[in-house]
């Protein structure tokens, strides 16, 4: 099936065994094993992901709010899955989510623009920024946002915003993870929005597309499968 956040394949089954084989095959393919659930037929689409996985070294997803044990330090975020992007699972945001953990000091501000379900902000937040601006253009993505923030305690604010329309304030790290396209238009006007020294963590661009950011100052660059994510200092 193909949902927000990339393909993924959903084998369903109406006995109750042991699906272990089921797992292993799909693994030998080469495909990343998500979970197995009990549901019913009128929700398993929107539960096939249930089970906590690690969305980057040191942050966990909790799509269910398990009562987990993590080690000393380490960030769980409980992030359901909905219709807004962002449940952690996609290359796009794992490579963001590791480069926040890279630069992202306590008390710098960060911007999340096109922030989906405020996966990425939330993390921001809780790797100890100051103020956390995250924005959207679309009205679910800040209703879900908005949702995440209050299951997660995080104090950041979100707004409706086409790009920097409703911006105010700079930034020391601006996030992004939109398409190649829409990030573009998003850097010309970016440097009013950052501090002297800040930088822009930009993902969604896919290969074919990376050529569009060459005449940027690239000072990063991670590649997953067909997706680019790419760290500018302007």
């Amino acid at each position: 099936m193909d949902s927000s956040e990339g393909k993924y394949l959903a084998v369903v089954s109406s006995v109750g065994n042991d699906l272990s084989y089921v797992r292993d095959q799909l693994m030998v393919l080469g495909l990343e094993f998500v979970g197995i659930r009990e549901t019913s037929p009128e929700d398993w689409l929107k539960n096939i992901i249930s089970e906590p996985f690690e969305m980057t070294e040191g942050v966990v997803i909790d799509p269910t709010e398990h009562d987990l044990k993590v080690p000393e330090g380490d960030i769980v975020l409980k992030i359901p899955q909905g219709l807004a992007f962002g449940t952690g699972l996609h290359q796009t945001t794992k490579m963001s989510a590791s480069y926040l953990k890279k630069y992202l000091k306590p008390g710098m501000d960060v911007l999340d623009v096109g922030c989906g379900s405020g996966i990425l902000a939330i993390l921001a937040k809780k790797l100890g920024a100051n103020r956390v601006l995250a924005v959207d253009n679309d009205p679910l993505a800040i209703e879900v946002a908005n949702e995440n923030a209050l299951r997660n305690e995080a104090d950041i604010e979100i707004r409706f915003s086409d790009l920097f329309l409703n911006v105010d304030g700079k930034y020391d790290i601006i996030v992004s993870n939109i398409v190649a396209e829409v990030l573009i238009e998003m850097l010309k006007q970016a440097r009013n929005h950052l501090k002297e020294d800040g930088i822009l963590i930009i993902s969604g661009i896919i290969l074919p597309r990376v050529s569009l950011f060459d005449q940027y100052n690239v000072i990063e660059k991670t590649v997953m499968d067909e997706w680019n994510t790419l760290v500018i200092k302007i």
